[in-house]
């Protein structure tokens, strides 16, 4: 019989978790991927592979390890027995247990835990909530990574979405970033190419000296945690020394004055002692970022996750964008609006789809976090929306992961009950025994039977499903078709299409809200059977379908974006920005009116040297958590037999000889490291490009090749950076509630 053959065009697996969104082209031979290359259009402009994409991709897809049915826990909690069901009884047995808990706590007695971009549908995830009557009890990374910076962009700017102008820059300045390992390979190889021209600048911050720090201009070894330090000299020395841009700050800026101000509290001598940076090298620097222009600042993650302060850190970037003038129209970065994207039309994004009318007003109130971390919770979109919604004609999206309650709020809850009892867990794509800070406290959660719920939606049997009541079998990227508009960041939507149907019992998790909603009573507001059908609900205003967009044009982007310099429909007058003063807040009315500082400022570390000299006296060295390696995404890909664990076996702890000297510790060696919330051990990598009073562990690992069954519960405690981390409440970042990730106090000695 002759094969049946077809080829699909799809979105890389990593995606839009990575930020590339690589097209690929698969072949498939009777219902199986046999091929897989770079797309031909795509390839031309991003030739490169990244190392997680092929042939690895394959070999993920059809793992042996992967989930194929639904499973019901049979014994307790981490015992790893479980019994095979049909999805219909998961799914009536679910939804008659929700209802249960809903009738006797109410819809808030329900959290969501999710991951980064193992799936897109946070618009729908939100409408289903909504319509459910929960608060919005959402938790994942976005507090910690990135999209709490978002959330800041809307408060001060009236947009999230950045462009970077990378070709019309002439410098750049990278903050906390090993750029080589978490960013997208085109970055890089651009970013090469312009260096090797000899006039364009490059600046890195960054404790460790990372492969992208040596090529750097200038590199500042900071201490850890300091960053917002570190900017608001750069500020006083800008501002000092004339060198902003008079004209931008007069027209497009608000509160020029009171940033001046404080600035002149940031003189480099005094910084200098903070951040370990000398002087000099802060005012060169401030320098190179202020008149080599057109000049882009490229933050990672670093700052977001240091708990007290970490959004401090973005409210002065933003602040150098703007007095620099770096942020006008024709400069190396833009802030855009949501669209259009096709003669005046948006099409449906995601505020579009999450019905945020639908939930009655005294529930929101009930948000976990809502009364103290305001700005990434109702009292912040109370405020920022009316602003963005006058000005671009649509709601601000509270469906992403902008707007989410403080996550370890959630473990609170189940422990203690307070505020109010959380009982039912749905966890969608995300592993938190791995990925949630404080691993003890997350395990004592999920085995709690205050927790009378768990779902989790997966790929693996990670150490998190282990601790579930149901453990459905998520369809993969390449077994859904895709359709994102980024929680509405960015003025665009990527498409790829289905490139095979679900393997085994798989489902799309689209069918499992949709199918909740038909079991609790509101399945009406889930017409579309299948997320094609949506993909064409949501393109039919632009005029195409989805097969149109993802067989032949990949992305639709704008080519005019909405920006300030926008002549508005109604005056024909520039747009401005959707604030309260129309402009770019340096001092934020939205801040204020939320009860917190309008301005930015430096404040220590939660645990450092100088604010905790007793711990610090047993716990000497500073720790960052954040190791990347470019073969992982997060937890992800760690099973043996799949290529990723040969490139990198074992997890690597970053310290300095003469430290590992001085504690008896040799090359490769397996080394604790332990902090007031635990410990763990690492191989030691002995490297003389980070301080001797820091080391750096990766994060994230567990080991699939370990026994299931508890206490293993596949190497969770082993090597895992969240057994390390805290989540005291006082030292969250009071704005957004951010916990600290990084910046702590450690030792280390020999296992």
């Amino acid at each position: 019989m002759e094969k049946q053959t077809s080829v699909k065009d799809v979105v890389c697996w990593a995606s839009p978790g990575c930020h590339d969104q690589c097209r690929l082209r698969v072949t498939v031979e009777d219902g199986r991927i046999v091929k897989m290359v770079g797309h031909p259009d795509y390839s031309k402009k991003r030739p490169q592979s990244c190392g997680r994409r092929l042939p690895h991709l394959t070999k993920w897809l059809y793992h042996p390890d992967q989930l194929s049915v639904p499973l019901k826990r049979a014994g307790e909690r981490g015992q790893n027995q479980w019994t095979k069901i049909s999805w219909e009884q998961a799914l009536d047995e679910i939804a008659e247990k929700l209802t249960r808990l809903k009738k006797t706590y109410g819809p808030e007695c329900l959290a969501v835990k999710e991951g980064t971009y193992r799936s897109d549908l946070y618009g729908i995830r939100a409408r289903f909530l909504n319509l459910f009557g929960n608060p919005g009890n959402v938790v994942g990374p976005g507090t910690v990574c990135l999209t709490n910076r978002m959330q800041l962009y809307y408060a001060l700017i009236g947009t999230a979405g950045l462009f970077q102008r990378h070709a019309a820059a002439r410098s750049q300045v990278i903050d906390g970033c090993n750029f080589t390992e978490s960013r997208e390979i085109s970055q890089w190889a651009g970013l090469r190419k312009r260096l090797k021209g000899g006039d364009y600048k490059l600046i890195v911050i960054d404790p460790r000296k990372t492969r992208i720090a040596r090529s750097a201009d200038i590199w500042l070894q900071i201490r850890p945690g300091t960053d917002t330090a570190l900017y608001m000299s750069w500020i006083h020395v800008i501002i000092e020394e004339n060198l902003y841009d008079e004209a931008f700050v007069r027209q497009w800026t608000h509160g020029f004055e009171d940033l001046r101000k404080r600035a002149r509290e940031y003189a480099p001598e005094k910084v200098s002692e903070i951040t370990w940076i000398a002087p000099d090298k802060i005012r060169e620097s401030a320098r190179i970022y202020a008149t080599v222009k057109p000049s882009i600042l490229n933050g990672g993650v670093a700052s977001d996750q240091i708990g007290l302060n970490s959004i401090r850190a973005e409210q002065a970037r933003v602040c150098l964008r703007a007095i620099t003038g770096n942020m006008a129209v024709t400069g190396g970065e833009i802030y855009t609006g949501p669209g259009p994207l096709i003669d005046g039309k948006m099409g449906v994004r995601d505020a579009m789809l999450q019905l945020a009318d639908k939930l009655p007003a005294d529930q929101k109130a009930k948000q976990l976090g809502a009364d103290r971390y305001k700005l990434m919770t109702w009292p912040g979109y109370d405020l920022i929306n009316p602003h963005y919604q006058k000005l671009y004609g649509i709601p601000l999206c509270m469906s992403g992961h902008n707007f989410q309650a403080p996550e370890p709020l959630v473990w609170t809850a189940i422990l203690t009950g307070k505020p109010y009892p959380v009982k039912a867990l749905l966890t969608w794509s995300s592993n938190p025994m791995v990925n949630c800070a404080d691993t003890q406290r997350v395990y004592r959660a999920l085995k709690s039977p205050n927790l009378e719920l768990h779902v989790m939606l997966e790929h693996f049997m990670t150490p998190s499903a282990l601790l579930a009541d149901y453990v459905l079998p998520a369809a993969s990227k390449l077994e859904k078709p895709i359709l994102s508009s980024f929680e509405d960041f960015t003025p665009l939507f990527v498409a790829g299409e289905r490139a095979i149907q679900p393997m085994g019992q798989r489902r799309p998790d689209y069918d499992f809200f949709r199918e909740m909603a038909i079991r609790l009573g509101f399945g009406e507001y889930f017409p579309w059977q299948t997320e094609e059908e949506l993909a064409d609900y949501r393109l039919k205003p632009l005029g195409l379908t989805f097969q149109e967009v993802a067989t032949q044009k990949h992305v639709l982007r704008s080519s005019e974006p909405w920006t300030y310099a926008t002549p508005h429909p109604a005056t024909g007058e520039p747009s401005g920005f959707a604030t309260p003063s129309g402009k770019i807040e340096l001092y934020s009315n939205i801040l204020k009116a939320l009860g917190y500082d309008p301005l930015p400022f430096y404040e220590e570390p939660p645990e450092s040297l100088t604010r905790t000299p007793e711990i610090a006296e047993k716990y000497p060295l500073i720790l960052i958590t954040g190791g990347r390696v470019k073969a992982f995404f997060h937890s992800e890909n760690r099973q043996p037999g799949m290529g990723f664990r040969k490139q990198h076996p074992d997890p690597l702890m970053d310290i300095h000889p003469d430290t590992a000297g001085n504690l008896g510790i040799s090359e490769g060696q397996w080394a604790c490291i332990e902090t007031r919330r635990g410990v763990i051990k690492q191989k030691a990598r002995l490297t003389r490009d980070i301080d001797p009073r820091v080391v750096n562990v990766e994060a994230q690992w567990w080991f699939p090749e370990q026994p299931a069954e508890e206490p293993s519960l596949h190497g969770v405690w082993q090597s895992n950076a969240n057994v390390l981390t805290m989540t005291d409440p006082e030292s969250f970042d009071p704005v957004t509630g951010g916990w600290p990730l990084r910046a702590l106090l450690c030792k280390v000695y020999k296992v």
